[in-house]
């Protein structure tokens, strides 16, 4: 008989929250909200494809649609939002049902529960937004047919990898906010739609966002006036990975230790 008095080891607890946590993200509102927002750009590609593609200006090419798709509908609108409503909830939603009393009586380390329930989040938002990017790029692509398609799919691929490590960076911060704070919702849209803003100024201040880092792995440039100056400080990828692999890691580990110390008092 196990001695119910040790805790579950940190592997097999962080499992069976994983399995339990994924089954209910899936399974959600939330999710059918974030599948639509998320395959729009198949919607989009389809139109251009049946109906836009014999109007538009030869110099816009598919690729430019589909890297414009990837920098500002994906990469600084929709997947932070998706970040912000999953990961935030991970623990927010267990106090405000007051359903966190049944996985605190458990013997499981919280750093366990935590650790499952964000590894539940990543393979969510993944499952949903990267096939996503996938079938967008290849409709955009062989609209004129398939010539230069095969030089474009390392871009695909760098793509996938930072839209993956976006939802890494950004679940990151929004799991630390949601064990912060009781309703961090409002807080992490204006930290989206108001700090991250200043990714797009001159000089030093975007180095203190997010979104400076992420746009700075994407080789998508546009070329067009008015919007080129939006990349224009484009910094090293080594620096770009080494500042968002610390924040992720520095957030998670923040995360764990209030959430293993903090005491949670269920209202009645």
């Amino acid at each position: 008989m196990r001695d119910t008095s040790r805790p579950v080891p940190f592997a097999r607890a962080s499992r069976a929250v994983f399995d339990l946590a994924l089954e209910g993200m899936v399974w959600s509102r939330r999710s059918l909200l974030m599948a639509v927002l998320l395959g729009l750009p198949i919607v989009f590609a389809i139109v251009y494809r049946v109906v836009l593609a014999a109007h538009i200006p030869p110099r816009v090419t598919p690729f430019d649609l589909y890297g414009a798709v990837v920098v500002f509908y994906y990469l600084r609108n929709v997947l932070p939002l998706a970040a912000l409503f999953y990961a935030s909830a991970l623990i927010a939603d267990e106090v405000e049902g007051k359903t966190l009393t049944y996985l605190l009586t458990r013997p499981v380390r919280r750093e366990a529960i935590l650790a499952g329930k964000f590894a539940a989040y990543v393979a969510t938002t993944l499952s949903l937004a990267l096939p996503a990017v996938v079938v967008t790029f290849f409709i955009l692509l062989t609209s004129r047919g398939r010539v230069g398609l095969g030089g474009a799919v390392p871009d695909l691929l760098r793509d996938l990898g930072v839209l993956a490590l976006a939802l890494l960076a950004y679940g990151a911060l929004f799991t630390l906010l949601g064990v912060l704070l009781k309703r961090p919702v409002i807080p992490g849209l204006l930290f989206l739609f108001v700090w991250e803003l200043i990714a797009n100024l001159p000089g030093y201040l975007p180095r203190f966002t997010l979104t400076a880092y992420l746009r700075s792995l994407v080789r998508h440039r546009p070329a067009e006036e008015g919007i080129s100056e939006i990349f224009g400080q484009v910094l090293p990828a080594a620096l770009c990975l080494e500042v968002l692999a610390g924040a992720i890691i520095v957030c998670l580990a923040a995360a764990a230790w209030i959430f293993s110390t903090r005491e949670y008092v269920m209202d009645q």
